[in-house]
C-alpha cells in the first residue's frame, strides 16, 4: 500500500545580483597582495599540489580579501564559469546516498554541468565543515548534511556560490533547500499506529539533532496525543547500528515495553527488531510493530521485510538541481524551500488494519 502526501513550496524574495561590470581580479593581484608568484597561486589552486600550508593559506586569505574566483578550465575566462557543482556528501558511503550521487550528476549533465565530491574536515566536536570553498573552482554548491557548521553557508553567501540543501537543513542558515515532508511522515505513522489500536508507542531518534529528525518527531508525537489522548515516549540512541544496541536492550529490560516504535532511520528500525526477536523472544508484529525511514535496501530482505517511508531522491536531486543552476545563470538570490512527498510502504512489522 503506498499513500502519498501533498508537496508545498515557498520562497522569500531577495534584491537580485547587481549586473553592473566589476573589475577582473587575476591571479596576479593574487600573488601581489600574498606575496608570491602568479605559478605558486596557480599551484594552490590545484588540489593536491606540493604547496606549504602557510603559503597555501597567505594565498585563500588574498585571494578572499579581493574575492577572487579561480577558473577551473581556461575556456572559462570570458564567463568565469566552470561548470563544476561540487557536492558535499559525508555519509556518501550510505546506500541510500551513493545513489543520490548518481541522480544528482544524472541531473547535472542534462543541464551541461559536472559534480564534483567535495572533501571535508571533522574537528573535535564532530561539527563538519569545508574551509575554502571557494578554491574548489565551482559554480553551485549542493549540501546534504545536517552536521556541517554554519561556515560554508556563510562562505558561499559571501562569495556568491548558490548552494542547495539536500534533504537536510542546518537552521540560522540562508539558503535554498528541497527536503522531504517529514512532519507529514510523523503524522501519518502516528495515524497508522492508532488505526491499528496503538495505545503506548514510542519514537526512537538518533542522538545529533537535526531540523528534518525534529520535523519527523513533532509530526508523530503531536499527532498520537492528539489521536490517543496518550504522549509518545522519545528515546535517543546512536544512529549507527551497533552502537545503538545497548539503548535498546535497556528499554526492552524495562518493566513494560511499548507496544509500538517508530524509528528516526531503517537501521534503528532493524536493530529494534533484532534485539526485540533474538535477544527478547519478542514476536514482531504481534507482540511489537515497528516502522522505520528511509526505504534502504535491507528493509526488503526477508528478515526484515519493514514498514517503512519512502524519500523521492529522485525528485528531490532535480528538485535541487533545478534551483542552483537557475541560481547560477539567472543570478537570482531568492531562498527557494521546497517540500517533496513521502510515500508509506507497508510491509509485515505491522499489523494489517481491519
Amino acid at each position: 500500500m503506498h499513500n502519498q502526501f501533498g508537496s508545498k513550496v515557498w520562497s522569500m524574495s531577495s534584491p537580485k545580483h547587481s549586473t553592473a561590470s566589476k573589475p577582473t581580479v587575476t591571479s596576479k593581484d593574487v600573488a601581489k597582495l600574498a606575496g608570491v608568484s602568479q605559478s605558486t597561486v596557480s599551484r594552490v589552486f590545484v588540489p593536491g599540489s606540493s604547496v606549504s600550508e602557510k603559503t597555501k593559506q597567505k594565498v585563500f586569505d588574498a585571494a578572499k580579501s579581493l574575492n577572487y574566483r579561480p577558473n577551473a578550465f581556461a575556456r572559462s575566462l570570458t564567463t568565469n564559469e566552470s561548470k563544476l557543482i561540487g557536492l558535499v556528501f559525508p555519509d556518501a558511503d550510505y546506500p541510500i546516498h551513493m545513489k543520490t550521487l548518481q541522480l544528482i550528476s544524472t541531473e547535472l549533465q542534462k543541464q551541461g554541468y559536472s559534480a564534483v565530491l567535495i572533501p571535508w574536515q571533522v574537528d573535535g566536536n564532530d561539527n563538519h565543515s569545508i574551509p575554502n570553498i571557494f578554491q574548489y573552482r565551482v559554480d553551485g554548491v549542493i549540501a546534504a548534511s545536517a552536521t556541517f557548521n554554519k561556515s560554508l553557508y556563510e562562505e558561499c553567501e559571501e562569495f556568491d556560490i548558490p548552494i542547495v540543501q539536500f534533504a537536510r537543513v542546518v537552521e540560522g542558515t540562508k539558503s535554498s533547500h528541497v527536503v522531504s515532508d517529514n512532519y507529514a511522515a510523523g503524522q501519518f505513522a502516528a495515524q497508522h499506529f492508532h488505526k491499528l489500536g496503538i495505545k503506548s508507542a514510542t519514537y526512537l531518534t538518533g542522538n545529533v539533532p537535526t531540523f528534518t529528525n525534529g520535523e519527523r518527531q513533532v509530526g508523530f508525537c503531536t499527532e498520537f496525543e492528539d489521536l490517543t489522548g496518550k504522549q509518545a515516549r522519545v528515546i535517543e540512541a546512536d544512529y549507527d547500528y551497533l552502537d545503538s544496541l545497548e539503548i535498546i536492550r535497556a528499554m526492552f529490560k524495562e518493566a513494560s515495553h511499548p507496544e509500538a516504535i517508530f524509528c528516526a532511520t531503517d537501521n534503528l528500525a532493524m536493530a529494534v527488531m533484532d534485539v526485540a526477536r533474538l535477544e527478547f523472544g519478542l514476536r514482531i508484529p504481534e507482540d511489537l510493530q515497528v516502522i522505520g525511514f528511509d526505504d534502504i535496501p535491507q528493509t526488503q530482505w526477508l528478515n526484515y521485510q519493514l514498514t517503512t517511508f519512502k524519500q523521492d531522491f529522485r525528485r528531490l536531486a532535480r528538485e535541487s538541481v533545478k534551483i542552483v543552476v537557475s541560481q547560477i545563470q539567472e543570478q537570482d538570490t531568492s531562498l527557494v524551500k521546497l517540500m517533496v512527498p513521502v510515500q508509506f510502504v507497508e510491509r509485515n512489522t505491522t499489523l494489517k488494519a481491519k
